[in-house]
């Protein structure tokens, strides 16, 4: 009796240890996904931010910013001349009238550069711009931008490109698996179903670096595009 209640024990925990390895072989590759999903998704906000930083600092040095220190300056610091109309007149009168009576008439003036690009690109917020610089997750790594210019028959062409590797994406990522404010069992469950994920090259080969932008041609599109 007591020898049956052993196998039995026996039994039910090789049962439940099989059911842990079954799971784990569905679930890892599922979480792998989920997480770099999550670190592409923040890639491409930064990236995209970039872009529109980088069109509006073209407008102004007629080239692209080589560096994100450069860039980061500009954003924070630089300004755009923009033309804007500078006086009043009643609602009953056209534009055109009021230009033509001198009620109003065209002035230059500078605008912060951020102001400009939030004008431009409605899907961005100061909130975008604030670390905008960094890789993702990769304690402060910031974006490598190479530039060049292509030649066409008049003139040269100026173009850059930033590439984020793969390892640079998922840089840290036991910190998206086991986040710092998760709980004991939670830990415990991660432990057991997800401990080495970052190191299974069988998922990673699945995956793809991520980059912006061209050297030989006039591209800003993005790898996710």
């Amino acid at each position: 009796m007591k020898t049956r209640k052993i196998f039995t024990v026996i039994l039910i925990l090789a049962a439940l240890v099989l059911a842990i390895f079954a799971a784990r072989s569905i679930m890892r590759p599922e979480k792998f996904r989920q997480v770099y999903e999550l670190r592409k998704s923040a890639n491409v906000t930064n990236l995209t931010t970039i872009r529109s930083a980088q069109a509006i600092y073209k407008t102004v040095y007629k080239k692209y910013a080589s560096s994100m220190d450069s860039l980061v300056d500009f954003v924070n610091n630089g300004t755009v001349q923009i033309e804007k109309n500078v006086g009043n007149f009643p609602d009953t009168m056209s534009e055109a009238q009021a230009f033509k009576l001198g009620l109003i008439h065209k002035e230059v003036v500078d605008v912060p550069a951020i102001e400009k690009m939030l004008d431009i690109d409605h899907k961005l917020t100061a909130e975008n711009f604030k670390n905008f610089q960094y890789i993702p997750f990769s304690d402060k790594k910031q974006y490598e931008i190479q530039t060049g210019s292509i030649a066409s028959r008049t003139y040269e062409i100026p173009v850059y490109r930033i590439d984020v590797p793969l390892d640079d994406i998922l840089v840290n990522m036991e910190r998206s698996i086991n986040p710092e404010n998760a709980g004991v069992l939670s830990r415990l469950w991660n432990k057991i179903f997800y401990n080495n994920l970052s190191e299974e090259k069988q998922y990673r080969d699945q995956y793809a670096d991520m980059y912006m932008g061209s050297l030989t041609e006039a591209s800003t599109t993005g790898s996710w595009e």
